[in-house]
Parts: structure tokens; sequence; C-alpha cells
């Protein structure tokens, strides 16, 4: 096991919060020490030289689009920047309505909230929402398959959910969802850094992903991929000049979309956001992913070998799970969150499920913190 532990070095090429034991990559990656640089040379420089900086700024923004691809094996036309990952979805539903005329989405309840909410808004516009059983278990295609009908139209699966870790076999529910003629969106916001994420190979429809929690990017740069067999096919309804084959062509009366991912781009990017999240993409490509999985699950091994026996009445995770150990502490709650504040590790609840992620720059020494203090 100790042969898939990572260098202790790692954790110099990022900024670790001092006095504390930081469990929360699943919310906010550290912030890798190279951003700032990044930042600088990529935004703030070519803006104080330049002024109007848009061909530099595009530039970084090109740049972060081929680093994100080539780490997720895709080609970057098919990788369009958004602002968080209820936009991405948004502007996708956007074009459904005219590739369909089917209005359910499928989704389960464990899905991200902001899903949901997204979904059932769409009611006003004719779309209806339908929810996998509440006990189902996500990762068992059969299940999706069970409520697949001739009314979906879209198939909506967390790679990694956020409130149990569990890793969805999301090539056998784009299968699933193909079959019924359904598209499929996977969301991959709590896997991608943490677990290969490879939507060339999983023949889905489209991804999410977001550079926020195991990525290190920071907020504000999100993604939505669409597969080739979609890149001219899906016109989005939310569109903006970036959206524009030319967005510099300036003629209000000829909108024309752009040829690949662009076309689901809308207003005004934001840059600053691609920039640090570029910077943090860098260092997980230069770690590699499996390598970060491999390590991810040393320390959740070593963790529950010295903590599972002695907390019986709490629930761990069975089955395949991503890189957050999401265990049930049940009326132990209060208590476990005392000692977390108590000895300054920083994980986070919901409800009674205590959630804590070792990342690239996690350390033995975090686990045996982690240990000590809970067991």
């Amino acid at each position: 096991m100790s042969g898939a532990l990572l260098a202790e070095a790692i954790r110099d090429r990022f900024h670790l919060p001092p006095g504390v034991t930081y469990l929360k990559s699943h919310s906010v990656g550290c912030q890798p020490r190279a951003a700032e640089a990044l930042l600088r040379d990529r935004l703030l420089t070519p803006w104080r030289e330049a002024g109007e900086a848009w061909p530099h700024w595009l530039e970084a923004i090109g740049a972060w689009r081929a680093e994100l691809a080539g780490l997720i094996g895709v080609e970057a036309q098919d990788l369009c920047p958004a602002t968080n990952v209820t936009a991405a979805l948004s502007r996708y539903i956007s074009a459904l309505g005219q590739a369909t005329d089917r209005r359910t989405i499928l989704l389960a309840p464990s899905a991200f909230p902001t899903i949901g909410y997204l979904a059932s808004g769409l009611a006003a516009v004719g779309w209806k929402t339908r929810y996998l059983p509440r006990d189902s278990d996500v990762r068992d295609p059969e299940n999706w398959t069970a409520a697949l009908g001739d009314d979906v139209a879209l198939v909506i699966a967390m790679h990694v959910s956020s409130n149990s870790g569990a890793l969805t076999d999301i090539a056998a529910i784009a299968s699933a969802a193909r079959a019924a003629g359904a598209r499929c969106i996977a969301d991959c916001a709590q896997s991608v850094g943490v677990v290969p994420v490879a939507p060339a190979a999983w023949g889905i429809d489209a991804v999410l992903g977001t550079s926020v929690k195991w990525l290190c990017g920071g907020p504000g740069a999100a993604w939505l991929w669409v597969a080739p067999h979609d890149r001219t096919a899906l016109d989005p309804m939310e569109r903006g000049w970036w959206s524009h084959e030319n967005p510099f062509e300036m003629n209000i009366h000829d909108f024309r979309y752009a040829p690949d991912a662009r076309r689901w781009w809308g207003g005004t990017p934001d840059v600053a956001p691609f920039v640090l999240s570029a910077a943090g993409i860098g260092e997980i490509a230069a770690v590699g992913v499996d390598a970060v999985r491999a390590h991810n699950r040393a320390l959740q091994a070593m963790l529950r070998e010295a903590l599972e026996p002695r907390t019986p009445q709490w629930r761990w995770p069975t089955g395949e799970i991503g890189g957050t150990l999401c265990i049930d502490t049940g009326a132990g709650q209060p208590r476990v969150a005392e000692a977390l504040d108590r000895h300054q590790l920083h994980a986070d609840f919901r409800g009674s499920i205590l959630r804590l992620s070792f990342h690239a720059y996690s350390s033995v020494a975090d686990v045996e913190k982690t240990a000590a203090a809970l067991g």
C-alpha cells in the first residue's frame, strides 16, 4: 500500500491552510503555488500593458481548454467554458426542446441540489422531472433502466455522489439511456481530478465539471463537454455574442453558431477563473489522476483500518466510492463535530454524514491525526 503513496514534496506545490488538517477538497481544493504568477502573466500583465487585452485573454482561455482536454482525453473544440455547473446544464437543456419532443428529465434524489432546482424550474415550459426511488443504488444500471421510458429526453447522472461518495458506472448508464432513445449527461464535479474521467470512452452525450474542487482551480471555472456527434446538431436557445462564429463581427442581424462547443458560451466570459483553473489542472496533470487516485485510496484504507473497528456504531460506505469518505456518524455527530473543531480538522457534514477527503497534498500524518481525534 505504501508504494501507492505520493511523495511528501507534492505538498509544497500547494498553499495549505496553516495550523489545520485540511480534509475538504470535495468543497474547495487548495490553491496551487503557481496560480498567482500565472494570473499575473496571463491576465494582469497583458491588461496593464495592452489595455484592450482580448487577444491575450483568449489565448489564455484556449490554453485552459487544451490543458483540460488533455486531462480528460477529449478534443479541446468540444469543451466550452462556463461560470458554474448550473449555467452549463441550463444551456445544454435549452437546446433539447428543439431536438426532441420528449419532455422528461431523469435523475437521482442524491444528485447535487442545483440539478434538481434547475430541472424542476423547467416545469413552467413543459418539462417534467422524474427521480429514481429514494433507496435505489445509483451504481446499479438496472435501476436507471427501470425508470426510463419513451418520454425521457435526458438522464442526468452523478459520476460521484456528493452525499454518499458512490462512484457510478457512467458508461453503463449512458448505454441504458441510449437504448431508450434518451441523451445522457454526467456531472463530474466530485470526480474530475481524483477519479479518471473519460467522456470519449463512456459513449456519453455530454459532461459537466468544475475546477473549484479536486482540480484546485477556484470558483467560476466550470465547463461543458459535448460529444462530437452533437457538435453541430444541437442549437442552444441560451446564446450570446460569444456563441457566435465570429464574436467580433458585430452584425446584430446575422447570428451564426460557432462550429464547435463555443456555441454554448453565451455572453462576455470571465478570464481570471480559467487562468487559475489552468494552474490547478497543470498540477494535477503533472502528478497524474491515476496517481492521485491511488494515493487517495491508500489513505482512505489507512483511516478505515485504524478507525472502523473502534466505531461500530458508525455506518461506513460500501461498494465503489470516489475521493470522499462519507461516514454516517448517527447520534454521535455532535461529539464528532466537537472533536473536529478541537483538533483543527477541517471536514464537513451533510446531516449526520461526515465527509472527509484526502488529496495529493494529504499525508499519512493527516490520517493518523484524524484517527486519533475521532477514535
